[in-house]
């Protein structure tokens, strides 16, 4: 018995590692992308970035407490004797400083941060629904690239079997060069096919890499589609569905905004309240202790004019709302003409789809019996080739409307701000 070297093992196992197609069902590609892909973790580092600057924003209602230190030299000289006296002073304190009243601006500061985090969070959606519409289309191309391959496979097979058949019958005299010319011609044409098959499965990799993240030369299959609905669906509640979408989102947190920065800018007509109070000590060494203070105080001040700046501020920032009520007012209506359109594209492509099986059904056991009838001599060559050619178009067509039916599931989902991204 022959033992086989060491290195032909190895290099056998290196070589089956390369070359292996990582298949991978739709929820660990949906899990890969949530991993991999960057645009999803900026967005989510962002959202925290604004509920971590409303933290920032509520430091406004809380007092502020710090410690200071100083030291100054000072000489004092008396002109008549001409002596001089050089003192050295140290002072150490705790402050503390609260502002009980603003006009109302703290608040308004809050309910910015609060369209902010809303902001935040519509980029958050819109991206994961991007992402999860990218994942689909690409896995609907690349499963379409990869039926289409299979088919043009099968295509060829069929065109050179039937080649072969329309020559017997031409040699045997029941039929004629035209038939056997026009066989030839599909024949090239499924090579074509198949060459085009080929390469849009490249393509469709390449797509699906991208959106995995995955480097160029990874091999891998998409063993699965995702659940896909064979009933059409009952209209939805397009009001309910607006308020959900980003788009609605944000254009509220532009609303929410233009009303805060309204209250923010009328707070200039409002006095300010603050309190402040300190303790420390003095003297003239360190650290000083000859002397110990405390200061408790509190300030009103009220600005009665500042040449016409918070009236004509305030006005800017009412005119701001309103254009961002009306603007609001106007997504929405665009918004319902986008979800319908998607609504009624979805339903279309599930329809389509039970269209074209029922089709391509028919058009197989039409193709077995024409075939069988051909080959008999009980029908002729142009009602053969009619009924061959239709099958085949339906084998293409069928492949097509379940890419289309992911497509528009995809996009009916996006228009919703939804999708598989968890």
């Amino acid at each position: 018995m022959n033992k086989k070297s060491p290195l032909i093992i190895l290099a056998v196992t290196l070589s089956s590692n390369v070359f292996a197609v990582e298949k991978l069902t739709f929820n660990q590609a949906i899990d890969l992308a949530v991993k991999n892909n960057l645009e999803v973790q900026a967005s989510y580092d962002a959202y925290k970035s604004t509920q971590a600057d409303k933290k920032s924003t509520r430091s406004a209602f809380f007092p502020k407490i710090y410690a200071s230190l100083s030291y100054e030299k000072t000489n004092s000289q008396t002109l008549a004797t001409g002596t001089s006296l050089t003192n050295d002073g140290y002072t150490g304190a705790i402050n503390l400083s609260q502002n009980l009243f603003k006009g109302f601006s703290d608040y308004a500061s809050l309910k910015i941060a609060d369209g902010n985090i809303l902001t935040g969070e519509a980029n958050l959606q819109e991206t994961k629904s991007q992402i999860s519409y990218d994942l689909k289309s690409s896995v609907a191309n690349y499963n379409f690239a990869k039926d289409s391959l299979a088919l043009s496979k099968d295509i060829l097979k069929r065109r050179e079997d039937n080649l072969r058949m329309v020559e017997l019958r031409f040699e045997n005299g029941r039929e004629n060069k035209g038939s056997v010319l026009l066989s030839k011609a599909y024949l090239e044409q499924a090579k074509l096919d198949l060459f085009k098959a080929q390469n849009d499965m490249e393509v469709s990799l390449k797509y699906l890499r991208r959106v995995l993240n995955l480097p160029e030369n990874a091999d891998i299959d998409i063993t699965d589609l995702p659940p896909m609905a064979d009933q059409v669906e009952t209209p939805p509640n397009y009001s309910a569905l607006i308020e959900n979408t980003p788009v609605a989102k944000r254009f509220k947190a532009t609303l929410n905004n233009a009303s805060a920065t309204l209250e923010t800018r009328q707070s200039g007509f409002y006095p300010s309240w603050d309190v402040t109070g300190s303790v420390g000590k003095t003297g003239q060494d360190f650290f000083p202790d000859d002397q110990k203070s405390w200061r408790v105080g509190t300030s009103l001040t009220w600005s009665f004019f500042d040449g016409g700046k918070d009236y004509y501020a305030s006005t800017s920032a009412n005119l701001l709302l309103k254009a961002a009520e009306k603007r609001l007012e106007n997504q929405n209506l665009e918004l319902r003409r986008v979800l319908s359109d998607s609504y009624s594209n979805y339903n279309e492509a599930i329809l389509t789809v039970k269209v074209s099986t029922a089709f391509l059904d028919a058009s197989k056991v039409r193709a077995d019996i024409s075939r069988s009838k051909y080959n008999n001599g009980l029908a002729t060559f142009d009602d053969w080739d009619i009924i061959e050619n239709d099958l085949i178009t339906r084998q293409k067509n069928y492949t097509q409307t379940i890419r289309d039916r992911l497509v528009a599931e995809a996009a009916w989902e996006q228009a919703q701000g939804t999708g598989v991204i968890p």
